[in-house]
């Protein structure tokens, strides 16, 4: 049975900086100038986690392909994270915002006639009947927390263990052994402790989920429908209908952030599961990676915001950008022409070709690693059965991923290799996670190019 050691692991490893080194020495050099004016080299920190110890500077980015200022092409499967899901400079989303830029303005403080339609879409998709637009999901996140809280008269929100839902302090935390923490280096957290603001439980558990109901001190349920942030974990059957019933039964409110899991379909997985949640978030792709949000209220929450005097003063509520012209005519596009049934049904299509081939990749090589799929995304992972929780996920690495971690503590050496491996070969992952997103314009030459990088890596890892 074939092997893989951390020693070989870390062995390629240094193969592949060395070549990822060699190769992008513009982006190197470029990196090195933004370091005298940007915290980490980069104007976000974020963009500074890939692997190989600088990021890549981009030169052009169209459909899923992404070239950068070295004149290296690359198939991109990161999309932003999703925020690039609609694709990069996609045609029509392009056209109807330099449309909205060139001939009607940016920001008027004034509604246009596209949020009639961007509203009847949202309800007809989702359910909701009302809805906001705002810059980010963190904001939507941010605002829906604190609309609960004075909705319910409740003080604390309830969030599953290693979850994310952006910058939101009462959710940037995470539980070991029962205990709950901030996570290593969060700047400024609203408390130093933070069971103040919140109860985090395992995904997945519904006895923990109804003892922690039960307090009735809960205002709100915030929770992606499937985990993403540790890996792919999907609900198991009769939970999601568990986690309605039972913030019902407790008076909480059930908030749905399909950020992340819009993948799965153009209603994502509450409009596919009939869900109904009582509040809705999506960021990042809605808009077709122009800065903007959605925040949908069930018909009882939106009837008592109305009733506020005076009721435009919804303050931490985003900021005088949101609900922009530009942001509501790129929601408009996205949804009506890119994130469609005709482009789901191909993108997921080819997403079970791509877990096809990974999976036959893994038996062939009798790995112990497992891949995930939620319509178009799919993801492996360093383990063999895939975990029911984000605890579970968080401490079942395979040994050569999860120690002697490098980049600052944010990846192992097995995941800054197959992040360097696909990437010195033209193959862009989302950083930290072994995550590909299967885009519009994605082809299946795409898909099996990317299966055939990941054999034979794993072809060097066994020899």
């Amino acid at each position: 049975m074939p092997v893989i050691t951390l020693a070989r692991v870390k062995e390629l490893l240094a193969r592949e900086e060395e070549r990822y080194a060699a190769e992008h020495p513009r982006s190197k050099d470029l990196f090195e100038q933004a370091g005298k004016n940007f915290l980490s080299g980069v104007p976000m920190s974020w963009m500074r986690i890939w692997s190989g110890g600088f990021p890549l500077f981009v030169d052009k980015a169209e459909g899923v392909s992404i070239t950068d200022v070295d004149g290296h092409h690359y198939l991109d499967l990161c999309l932003g994270d999703t925020g690039g899901l609609c694709g990069h400079a996609n045609p029509a989303i392009v056209e109807a915002i330099h449309e909205q830029m060139q001939t009607k303005g940016t920001t008027t403080l004034l509604p246009t006639e596209d949020c009639i339609w961007v509203g009847q879409e949202l309800e007809r998709r989702f359910k909701l009947p009302y809805w906001q637009i705002l810059m980010s999901a963190s904001d939507a996140n941010r605002f829906a927390l604190k609309a609960a809280r004075e909705y319910t008269g409740r003080r604390l929100t309830l969030a599953m263990n290693a979850t994310y839902h952006g910058s939101v302090d009462e959710t940037l935390c995470f539980m070991v052994g029962g205990t709950l923490m901030h996570y290593p280096g969060m700047l400024g957290p609203i408390t130093k402790d933070p069971s103040e603001t919140t109860r985090m439980i395992e995904f997945n558990d519904v006895t923990a989920l109804e003892e922690a109901l039960a307090t009735q001190e809960i205002a709100c349920l915030i929770t992606e429908p499937a985990m993403t942030n540790v890996g792919i974990i999907k609900p198991e059957p009769g939970y999601l209908e568990a986690m309605r019933e039972l913030t019902q039964k407790y008076g909480t409110l059930l908030l749905i952030d399909e950020t992340h899991t819009m993948c799965a379909g153009p209603r994502g997985f509450t409009g596919g599961t009939e869900l109904m949640p009582d509040i809705f978030v999506a960021g990042k792709f809605i808009a077709g990676g122009y800065p903007g949000a959605v925040l949908g209220f069930n018909e009882a929450v939106a009837a008592w915001l109305g009733k506020r005097i005076p009721w435009q003063n919804f303050f931490g509520f985003g900021g005088t950008l949101s609900g922009n012209a530009v942001a509501v005519a790129g929601i408009r596009t996205a949804l009506e022409k890119v994130l469609n049934e005709e482009n789901f049904a191909r993108m997921i299509k080819l997403a079970e070709i791509m877990e096809a081939g990974i999976a036959a990749l893994i038996q062939n090589y009798n790995l112990d690693w497992y891949v995930a799929r939620i319509g178009c995304r799919v993801e492996f992972r360093f383990t063999a059965n895939p975990p029911k929780s984000g605890g579970e996920a968080l401490f079942t690495e395979a040994d050569y991923n999860a120690v002697d971690l490098i980049e600052e503590g944010l990846t192992g050496p097995a995941e800054a290799l197959v992040h360097l491996y696909c990437a010195n070969r033209g193959v862009l992952l989302t950083p930290i996670h072994e995550m590909a997103l299967v885009g519009p314009t994605t082809t299946e030459a795409d898909v099996r190019r990317y299966v055939s990088i990941l054999e034979e890596m794993v072809r060097e890892l066994t020899a």
